[in-house]
This record gives C-alpha cells, structure tokens and sequence, in this order.
C-alpha cells in the first residue's frame, strides 16, 4: 500500500512508516485471531461523505473515486477492516430540507454512484472533460464545502452535475452503434426496463433514455468500485433500506397498501402490501424481489436495514392506529432464497446481515429476556452497544446471558443512527422523542459496571471520558464479527442521524481530504478507534499478555507509534532546546560575574588588598518546568 509520506508534513503526531506496515499487519491480524475476532472487520461509511480533493470536490463523494479508494486502503491498513458497508445508494430528494439515505428510491441508483474521473477515461469515451467537471467543482461554492456534503449539487435534478451529465448523454448518443458502450447499453436496457421504464416516466420533463442512460453509468460504476475494493481485500455491503420513495409508489401502485406506513409512524415510509406479499403473483412480492436482487447483484452482501419488519412489521394507516401482522419466518426464507438465486446456492446465508434492534415498542427479539424468537436464531444480527447494560449490549451478555452464538451477531460502540461515542463518553444526554415529546437520556452510568467487569478496568478508571471511550472500543471489538461507523473512528462529537429535519449537517459529515492526518489527530487525542489500544486490553483481560508475551509487545509497540510524536520533530526540538538552556546559562554565567566584579570594586577599599580566595556567588540553576531535554 501506500501511506503519504506524513512523518515530514505532521508535527504533532506520526503515521504508520512504510517499512512498518508489514509488520504492524501481521500483528493486528495475529493479536485480532488470538483475541477471537477472526469474522467481520465491517467499516460504515456514507459514501456521499468521502474524501475529495480540492480540484475534485463536486460536493458528494464516490465510492469508485482514486481518493476513496486510497483511503479504504488506509483504513484497511490501521484497522484491519474487511468489509466496507454502504448507506443505500437511491436518488435522494429533499424531505423537508433534508437529504436522507433512508428515505431515498430503492431500486435506482443516484447521481453521487456516477464517477466523474471513470467519465474522463477512455474506457468510458471522455464523455466529460476536465474543464467541464471544473464548473461543477466552482459550482460547489458553500463556505464549508470541505467539511459538509453539497447534496444539491450533484443530487438535484437539473443540478451542475446533472447537466454534466446530459452533455456525456449527447456525446453517447453520437457514438457508434458497434461501440461497446452502446451494445453494453442496449444489453442493460433489456435486462432491466421491467423496473427502469415506470420509473422513468415518473421523471418530469425528462428525456426517459436519459434515466436510463444515468442507471446503466451508475451501476456499471458501482460494480467497478466493488472489484477495486475486493481486489483491496475487502467486501462490499449495501444497506437495503426498509422503505420505497413516493416516485416508487406512484410506479408500482399495486404493490402497496393505500396511505399506510411502515415500521415507526414518523419515519412516513410507505408500506408494501403484506396481505399479499407471500403470494408470487402480487405486486408486492415481485417488487420487495427486485429490490433485494438488485441489491444482491450490486454487492458482495447486504444489510437489511429495519429487518424487525419483515417478521412483525408494525403497519399504521394515515391518521388511524398501528398494528403488527405477524409473519413469522416466512419472508425472511423468501429474501435469503431471492439472494441465492443471485449468488448460488453455496452463499453463506450468514453474510447477511439483518438489523433487528428497536424499541419494545415495536419490536421484540427475546422471549422473557432469555431466549431469542425462532424467527432470528442462526440469523446474524447487528447491534450498537450504546443501549450497554449488564444484560445487554456486551459480548458477555450476548453469549452467556442471551445464548447467543459468536457467529450469529456483529457488534460495534454505534452506527448512522444513534448518539455517537464521543457525546456518551462524556455524559452528554441523547435528545430523543417519544410518543411526540423530546426527553433525554443518559447512557454512560450503567456502562461503567459491565466496562469494568469485563476488561477488568477500575471504575474511577472509566469515569475519564477519554479512558471510557478506549473502552468501549475494546469490548466491542472482542466480538467475532465488529463494525464501526466512520464517525467514531475519526472521534467524531456530532450525531450523524439528527433526527432533526431542520439541521443541514444531517447526513452531510465529510472526510477531510487529509484523512490520514484527521485519524492519527482524533487517535492522539484518546476519541479516534486506536486497534492496538483495544487490543492491549483485551490482551490483559484474558491473560494473553501472560501467555503470549512477544505478540503483547509488539501490541504495545504499534500502540505507542500511533501516538508518538515525530521522531525527527522532537530530535529538531530537544535539540533548539538544548541550544536555548545553554544559550540561557551562558547568559545568566556572564550576567553573575559581571555583577560579581562590580560588586568587589565597590565594596574593597582602594588601597587595601583583596582577599584571599573570595567566596563566589552562589547561582541559580535554570529551570525549565515545561521540558524534558533528553540526549
């Protein structure tokens, strides 16, 4: 791989040397098998929030971008990561100002899948030039563009990059009907107008071929950016969102139960009809099977995002109450069936992964707290350990309290959608709404105890909010199966999910494009995800430090460089401090005697002789308080 070359550019801190990453690798998968985490190594990241550089900063990222890939190779290399997982990738259009995943088109693509450097390669026929991709780049004009993603700019209909990508559309169109990209085009169309073609009439004052036109570049770029990620070593995943977009509804009106919801009333998802959704003549059965087998085309494995609700989902009509219709197992079987007809049958259904977490309310997983239901035993389910209690949320709950198998959850501190690490570690409370009325809640207090049971840390220890969060990061990783969200590996403070339509930073933090310097500072700082820091307690609490001594220090080792300051910026330092105590001493020297010498002038009498062998004055060392000069 390759790391930038940061020992010569940050002075606080220092990244990984290229002659130690061999090594470091080596240790983080050896101490990671040792600990027990051999399964999923999962990074989330929301792929509009990549890293762009400046002269390529349209607003959004994208996953086949040199810059994104570049920094999942980092990733990879500090973290260990073998998956990435991904938001769902719909058109996004604004709900009440606010641009959200969630509430995005399940079956097509948005503008953000399309690469614009893919575009300028000969692979693609320069459908773009790079002047042009400039004006989308100085259309992306917000004050804080570095930090915040520009949804409008590329997202929108009609948008700066929308129109780039009519001018790409009327070059295609001048090709030659023999030229590949036409017959990969056509070959597309066929494949899959049965869901492209009602969409796209759903498209105002849009050329319908120009919809299609945009499918075929994304999806033909989503594949291209899985290969190079799998050709890093690393999975694609894809959170296949619960609900549909109201574009969706209006094309595929059989399918869905008039003016009803899913899952929870606020969220406003529309509902598909699930009196007839077993049946495969329904709409709704055919509809929820294309958007899984797209899904499962896409990418290497999915997330089902809200996946409760294909078991009991919790329907509520316009303006009247909620019931839960009781499904059992039943359509879970047909999802994982629909996927092995993408993958074959040998897919190992334990790569999908189902979120099943929610309110009592809405959903419950155990039977009298000890049992899961029939419906999600053997399945792997995804857990956040922000709900953390002593018979919850721990690898040590999960296993021996629950019965569950390390092979059937992943665990991580958090996710898109709750309170960030950073706010809980410091006590923060999380503002939540409830039956219409914003409460807060305080997560921190009954964490400690199981934090330091199990890791074997004092309390008064963990009440550090920096010590907390190490923590946390710790117990979660002793999961088989781990997950992270990129928001608390770069120690982030701010919610991702504000569960707010009026903040524009919702769904909307960007990697800066020095993300290297940005992870090594959140990691000096005690918030960033420092692996080998999880690793030496876990090491401790299992004894391992005892029974694998060199491994435990080459631990410590690639612990300490993660927060080492440079080597050759602290020698430059020690080395102007020593210059300045010399120059210091020199001066207080020849300060002292020259007070000395006036001083026997004035009080020795003219004609009387000195005395013998004076006594010298008697100095004072200098001090310096804030240094440790060292050779």
């Amino acid at each position: 791989m390759i790391l930038s070359p940061t020992t010569s550019k940050i002075s606080f801190k220092r990244a990984l040397r290229k002659e130690e990453v061999r090594d470091y690798t080596e240790t983080l998968n050896n101490a990671k098998a040792i600990a027990g985490q051999t399964g999923k190594s999962i990074l989330i990241v929301h792929d509009a929030c990549l890293p762009q550089r400046p002269e390529l900063n349209t607003g959004i990222g994208n996953l086949a971008a040199n810059d994104s890939l570049k920094f999942f190779e980092t990733m990879k290399t500090y973290l260990g990561i073998n998956t990435v997982e991904i938001l769902p990738q719909g058109p996004i259009k604004p709900k009440k100002g606010l641009y959200c995943a969630y509430s995005s088109s399940a079956l097509p693509l948005g503008n953000h899948v399309i690469s614009p450097e893919l575009l300028m390669s000969k692979e693609f026929e320069n459908l773009i030039t790079n002047n042009e991709l400039a004006i989308v780049v100085k259309s992306n004009s917000i004050p804080d563009k570095e930090s915040r993603v520009n949804y409008p700019n590329v997202m929108d209909n009609d948008s700066p990059f929308d129109k780039l990508l009519k001018k790409a559309f009327e070059r295609f169109k001048k090709l030659d009907e023999n030229n590949h990209l036409k017959q990969e085009f056509a070959g597309y169309i066929s494949e899959n107008n049965d869901w492209m073609e009602p969409l796209a009439k759903q498209e105002k004052n849009t050329d319908p071929t120009f919809f299609k036109f945009k499918q075929f570049l994304a999806d033909k770029h989503l594949k291209i950016a899985k290969e190079k990620l799998n050709n890093l070593g690393i999975k694609l995943c894809v959170d296949c969102e619960i609900g549909f977009s109201p574009q969706e509804v209006s094309a595929f009106p059989g399918a869905f139960k008039k003016n009803t919801y899913i899952g929870v009333p606020s969220w406003e998802l529309p509902a598909l009809d699930y009196d007839t959704i077993l049946n495969p003549e329904s709409a709704s059965y055919n509809l929820l099977k294309k958007k899984v087998q797209l899904n499962a085309k896409r990418c290497d494995t999915i997330r089902f995002d809200v996946s409760w609700a294909y078991i009991t989902p919790k329907l509520t009509p316009i303006g009247g109450q909620s019931e839960k219709k009781e499904m059992g197992d039943s359509l879970i079987k047909l999802i994982e069936s629909w996927v092995q007809e993408v993958k074959g049958k040998d897919f190992d259904l334990k790569h999908l992964l189902h979120e099943f977490e929610a309110g009592p309310d809405d959903f419950r997983a155990m039977i009298n707290d000890r049992e899961l239901i029939p419906p999600l035993k053997g399945r792997t389910k995804v857990y956040s350990s922000t709900y953390m209690s002593n018979d919850w949320g721990t690898n040590d709950a999960f296993i021996n309290y629950r019965g569950f198998s390390p092979d059937e959850y992943v665990l991580g501190v958090g996710n898109h959608d709750p309170q960030p690490l950073r706010q809980i570690a410091n006590g923060l409370p999380d503002k939540v709404i409830e039956n219409g009325v914003q409460t807060e809640k305080y997560y921190k207090p009954q964490q400690i105890e199981p934090l330091s049971r199990i890791l074997k840390i004092p309390r008064e220890v963990l009440d550090n909010p920096i010590e907390f969060a190490k923590a946390k990061f710790a117990e979660a990783m002793m999961a088989k199966n781990n997950m992270v969200f990129y928001m608390d590996v770069f120690g982030r403070g701010d919610r991702f999910d504000m569960q707010d339509f009026n903040n524009p930073m919702a769904y909307s933090h960007k990697i800066p494009a020095d993300y290297e310097k940005a992870y090594i500072k959140a990691v000096q700082e005690g918030y960033g995800f420092n692996p080998m820091d999880s690793l030496e307690k876990i090491f401790k609490a299992k004894g391992l430090d005892i029974t694998q001594p060199a491994l435990y220090k080459k631990i410590l080792k690639y612990r300490d460089i993660l927060i080492e300051e440079n080597s050759s910026k602290i020698k430059n330092r020690f080395t102007g401090i020593k210059m300045y105590a010399v120059l210091v001493t020199l001066a207080f020297a020849a300060v002292c005697t020259a007070f000395y010498i006036k001083s026997k002038k004035k009080v020795t009498p003219k004609n009387e002789p000195a005395a013998q062998n004076p006594k010298p004055p008697q100095q004072t060392p200098a001090v310096f308080s804030n240094f440790h000069i060292t050779n």
